[in-house]
């Protein structure tokens, strides 16, 4: 099985109504996205997060852009996931 790293940029409003960028990133195992966050962890002393640049900095350089899904192909695995299904024992 072979594993990809992904990345997707997208835009999201806070609260306050101001306008942010994020970048989300998913591991395709088979036919699975998993998504995957780079996480903070502070320093007990410090409270900083020294290599969490580094981490993001990384996982952005090695991760491609996720492919946008056809829909088309998307109804037609809902239609046939929907399809009723012929009992052989009626």
């Amino acid at each position: 099985m072979q594993v990809k790293l992904f990345k997707k940029n997208v835009e999201y409003t806070t609260k306050e109504g101001e306008k942010k960028a994020a970048t989300n990133y998913f591991l395709q195992c088979g036919d699975v996205l998993v998504p995957v966050e780079v996480k903070f962890f502070a320093d007990k002393v410090t409270g900083e997060d020294k290599q969490y640049r580094t981490r993001r900095t990384l996982m952005s350089a090695f991760a491609e852009e996720l492919p946008e899904r056809k829909q088309d192909n998307v109804s037609e695995q809902t239609k046939a996931a929907n399809a009723p299904i012929d009992d052989p024992t009626a």
